[in-house]
C-alpha cells in the first residue's frame, strides 16, 4: 500500500493538526518545513531516478530486507544531496554546537563517509554511529542517528517508491520493513475502497504498518503485535480517547511495546502518516505512563 506523502498532503495534514489541537501549533510550525523539504526531496529525487536494487524473493520469504547487503556508494551523490537540503534546517530545529554541525557537513559531504554511516544504520550497527558521535562531538549518539534518519530518508523513500509493483507482491509476514529493515512508527487501518459495482464504498481496514524509515507500507496480521508476533487477545490491548476512536495505542503486555495507529476509514483527507504523530504525542505520553515502551523510537515519542 502507498500512502500519500507528497507536499500538498503534509501541508494539510499539519493544519489539520494546528486546527484541532492548538498546543501543537508551535511543534507543527518548527517542523513543518522539515516534512515539507522531506517530500519535496524524495519527490526529485524519484523523478530523477535511483539504481535500484534487485528484489531477491528467495532471501525475502527467509525475512531479509532488500537492502541489507546493499552496497549504498552508488547512492552517495543522492544522500549527500539530501544532506546539503536537510541538514541547514536541522540546524535551525535544533540548535546544535556550531563547531560540532560544521564538522557534521563536513563528514556528510564526504561520499565515503555519508554512504558508510548509511550502511551502518540499514545494518543497525550502532557501535558505528556510537564512535561516529564522539568523533564529530554530536551526543548522545542516539541524536546523531535522528539527523542520519532525517537525511537519508528521502533517499531511502525514493528507492521504496521506484520498487514499485514488484515489492507490493512481495509475501513478507515480518513487524520490519521488507525494504530497509526498519521497525515501524505507526500503523494504520486501510481507507474505504471504491468499487466498480455502482461506485459502492465499502471495505478497508486491512493494516498496514508504515517504516520509521523508507516510509513503506506493508500488510502486517490486524490483531498481531509487530514488535514479537504475539496475538494472543488477553495481551493485547487498545488505548484511545473517546472523541478520537480512530487515533489509537495498540499495547502488547506480552513485549511491553506498543505502536500507533490510524483508522483511515475515519479520516478525510488522508494525512501524512508521519506529520500526523506530531499530533499524536498525547497518546505516546499515555503509553509511557502505563509502562510501555514504543517499537520506534522518534523525536517525537522521546520528547519530554
Amino acid at each position: 500500500m502507498k500512502s500519500a506523502s507528497d507536499r500538498k498532503t503534509v501541508v494539510s495534514t499539519l493544519d489539520a493538526i494546528k486546527k484541532r489541537a492548538p498546543a501543537y501549533t508551535e511543534l507543527a510550525d518548527k517542523f513543518g518545513p522539515l516534512f515539507l523539504e522531506q517530500a519535496r526531496l524524495s519527490e526529485e529525487l524519484a523523478d530523477e531516478g535511483l539504481a535500484l536494487p534487485e528484489i531477491d524473493t528467495a532471501r525475502a520469504n527467509q525475512g531479509v530486507p532488500i537492502l541489507v547487503d546493499t552496497d549504498l556508494a552508488p547512492w552517495a551523490e543522492s544522500l549527500k544531496k539530501s544532506a546539503a537540503a536537510m541538514l541547514p534546517l536541522l540546524f535551525d530545529v535544533l540548535g546544535p554546537d556550531p563547531e560540532a554541525w560544521q564538522k557534521l557537513e563536513r563528514f556528510m559531504a564526504d561520499s565515503n563517509d555519508i554512504a558508510g554511516l548509511a550502511q551502518a544504520r540499514i545494518e543497525g550497527n550502532w557501535k558505528h554511529f556510537e564512535s561516529t558521535s564522539v568523533q564529530l562531538g554530536i551526543t548522545p549518539y542516539t541524536k546523531l542517528l535522528y539527523i542520519s534518519e532525517t537525511v537519508f530518508s528521502p533517499v531511502l523513500r525514493a528507492v521504496a517508491a521506484g520498487l514499485g509493483e514488484p515489492l507490493s507482491t512481495l509475501g513478507w509476514d515480518e513487524g520490519y520493513c521488507p525494504v530497509c529493515g526498519a521497525t515501524p512508527s505507526i500503523a494504520q487501518l486501510s481507507p474505504k475502497e471504491v468499487t466498480d459495482l455502482d461506485q459502492l464504498v465499502g471495505g478497508g481496514g486491512k493494516k498496514f504498518l508504515h517504516c520509521s524509515l523508507c516510509g513503506h507500507d506493508w500488510r502486517y496480521k490486524r490483531n498481531a503485535c509487530p514488535a514479537c508476533g504475539n496475538d494472543e487477545n488477553d495481551s493485547r490491548e487498545v488505548y484511545y480517547q473517546e472523541d478520537a476512536r480512530f487515533e489509537r495505542v495498540e499495547a502488547c503486555h506480552k513485549c511491553g511495546k506498543y505502536c500507533l495507529s490510524i483508522d483511515m476509514r475515519e479520516c478525510e483527507p488522508l494525512p501524512d502518516l508521519d506529520v500526523a504523530q506530531i499530533g499524536l504525542i498525547h497518546l505516546d505520553m499515555f503509553a509511557r505512563d502505563h509502562d510501555l515502551s514504543p517499537i520506534s523510537t522518534t523525536l517525537w515519542n522521546s520528547l519530554e
